[in-house]
């Protein structure tokens, strides 16, 4: 370095080497020290996905809806179909579904009540009768289905090979919100568990609203739907439980529940598919204060803002994923997807369940996703029946949170807990509940080539478990550092505030600190996995075909006793972080997008303004067939809409 200074190398406490080496080579030391002497042997399973039998529950169920409307077209059409063609200024469907109901005018009274699976007395007697342990709801398990799907996929990162070039920069990970832990309660009932979601930091918003009401409207004729406007002089009848329509789908000792939202015989399989309404960013970015947002519009086809496009771009990265688990418990065909901004709907689209793979797994081919599926609920069945027989007869609290790394790996924790503690944390919202399931097969013991990578392996996830540990018992010491709490939030984007019908980021008191209990029983495990395809170890499955052959290798190892604590207090610390801040903490880190965004906002209400205008002065149009073969002439076509 001419005219300066060598730059000074950082040593170690000896001064003779660099810490960084000198900390790789007591960990190489270490991985010495422990292959020279004999060493227990690890118990290895294996796990294959044509052993495991994801089967549906035949029972009587009433009819399921259809689409309104004429919006079955969207089911056949790939792509976005919008509401009202920007070009012609024609409506490709019924003006009445543009301008959407508030939500104080709704009557929610004449809806039947959601029922958790520990409430459902119909699900439980089912569960028992069928001989199955675990029960409960697509959206409840939907959650730590993802971190299986992690572990088993390596972080397999997202495919965008679907974005056009005018979106910048596409991300290829998930939302750092669907990467954090995930927690559930396994509700003890006379023999069997039910399982229902962890509502910690969640409570009904704007949108969890919207989505029961325009649900409602997206498959309801328009007179029948006003009569659950509050106003209306004839009341909508209300629904009792018995209109409610479920698939039930088991596997091993898991009874899966999926509600059914419609229909369509033409669609491949079942016909059945997910209705889901999907917000723009400005609603999502600040739900609290939605009216200042809903003026932002969705103009464009592609593009960064104000774009379908970037209304897809940002589900692929934070709720994609659970749709497809959701869609695969139900044995659905896909979702169908209504865009909005609370005050009017955009357009929609329609994604089938390849569709989806392709983002998530790389491949059209539903292949890959089904086996990991089953693989994922079997691992699943086997973490729920070691920690019921732990804690046997008793309800618990677990908490699932993957690590990437060298080698990747999950944390599961399980905390016995009363009745009580758990009706108070899950609070009287409506709650998600899900169903798991368990098939495992023991081999490897005898080979010494497994047992040798596998040594190295569970070495590699010991040495991250102890960087943790030490980690938590610094935090614990010394509280929480709030300059890297404010770094954490601050680096959060637009992506990771994630709220929707089914899946709402809320407020949460306060903690700065690392919750310091360390009291009562406890269980947990680090759960490891190696995949095997054709004969061959790989990082992860790749382009998988019916023809191929994969194959898990897993290891569930217990946490010992004097640093459970410790390292599950450390991953509930990194779920309030990622979903539990309180409002001030949302603010300071949002204000940035949220200012950006809030111009859109502001443009777009006054554009919409003149839109409304042209409409007025040239009349509303709507779709109908024309030209040869078609039953409309060309005067029926053209009249204003009523």
């Amino acid at each position: 370095m001419l005219g300066g200074k060598k730059p000074r190398k950082e040593t170690s406490l000896g001064g003779k080497k660099p810490v960084k080496e000198a900390l790789l080579g007591d960990k190489k030391t270490e991985r010495k020290r422990k292959a020279a002497k004999p060493r227990e042997q690890l118990p290895i399973s294996i796990l294959y996905p044509e052993n495991l039998q994801f089967e549906p529950v035949d029972v009587e169920k009433p009819p399921v809806p259809m689409l309104s409307y004429g919006l079955d077209r969207v089911l056949f059409n790939p792509g976005v179909y919008r509401l009202q063609d920007p070009r012609s200024r024609l409506y490709n469907f019924d003006p009445y579904l543009e301008k959407i109901m508030p939500v104080n005018e709704f009557d929610f009274d004449a809806l039947s009540e959601y029922k958790t699976s520990s409430k459902d007395e119909e699900l439980l007697a089912m569960t028992k009768r069928l001989g199955s342990k675990f029960t409960g709801s697509t959206s409840s398990m939907s959650g730590i289905l993802q971190h299986f799907h992690f572990i088993l996929s390596n972080f397999r990162q997202l495919n965008h090979e679907m974005l056009s070039r005018e979106f910048p920069d596409p991300s290829p990970r998930f939302s750092k919100l669907t990467y954090g832990p995930s927690a559930i309660f396994l509700r003890y009932k006379d023999g069997v568990y039910a399982i229902d979601a962890d509502k910690t930091y969640d409570r009904p918003n704007i949108m969890s609203w919207l989505g029961h009401s325009l649900e409602k409207l997206l498959t309801t004729e328009r007179t029948e739907f006003e009569r659950y406007r509050r106003s209306s002089p004839e009341k909508a009848p209300v629904e009792d439980n018995a209109s409610r329509c479920y698939h039930y789908s088991k596997q091993g000792n898991l009874l899966m529940r999926s509600q059914l939202d419609a229909y369509d015989p033409r669609l491949p399989g079942s016909g059945i598919f997910d209705l889901k309404t999907r917000a723009v960013i400005s609603i999502r970015m600040n739900h609290k204060e939605y009216e200042e947002g809903a003026g932002y519009q969705l103009r464009k086809e592609r593009g960064q803002w104000e774009s379908f496009e970037r209304e897809f771009y940002d589900m692929t990265r934070a709720t994609l994923l659970k749709y497809s688990l959701q869609v695969r418990m139900g044995r659905m065909d896909g979702i169908f997807i209504a865009f909005h901004n609370i005050e009017r709907i955009f357009g929609f689209q329609y994604l089938s369940l390849p569709d989806m793979d392709a983002v998530l797994h790389g491949q059209h081919d539903t292949c890959l996703g089904n086996q990991e599926f089953k693989l994922s609920v079997g691992l699943v069945d086997e973490l729920l029946t070691r920690a019921t027989t732990q804690f046997p007869n008793t309800s618990l609290r677990l908490h699932f949170d993957s690590r990437e790394g060298k080698t990747s790996f999950m944390y599961v924790f399980a905390e016995p807990v009363t009745e009580e503690l758990a009706d108070q944390i899950q609070g009287a919202g409506n709650v998600a509940q899900n169903d798991f399931a368990r098939t495992v097969v023991g081999v490897g013991r005898d080979d010494p080539d497994v047992q040798a990578a596998w040594q190295t392996i569970q070495d590699e996830v010991d040495e991250q478990v102890d960087e943790d540990k030490n980690t938590a018992a610094t935090m614990e010491a010394q509280g929480a550092d709030v300059a890297s709490q404010q770094e954490e939030v601050t680096n959060r984007n637009e992506d990771d505030i994630e709220a929707n019908a089914q899946d709402t980021v809320t407020t949460a008191k306060k903690s700065s600190t690392v919750n310091n209990d360390s009291d009562g029983p406890l269980m947990g495990w680090t759960l490891t996995v190696r995949s095997k395809v054709n004969g061959e170890y790989v990082e992860r499955p790749e382009q998988l075909a019916i023809i191929d052959d994969w194959r898990i290798e897993y290891h569930i190892k217990d946490i010992p006793q004097e640093t459970r604590w410790k390292l599950y207090n450390a991953v509930k610390e990194r779920r309030r972080k990622l979903i539990g801040q309180d409002e001030e903490e949302i603010d300071v880190g949002l204000k940035h997008y949220r200012d950006k965004i809030q111009r859109y906002s502001d443009s777009g209400r006054k554009w919409r303004k003149k839109q409304d205008k042209l409409d007025e002065a040239q009349g509303v149009h709507v779709y109908r067939p024309l030209g040869p073969g078609s039953d409309v002439t060309q005067e029926e076509a053209l009249p204003t809409a009523p």
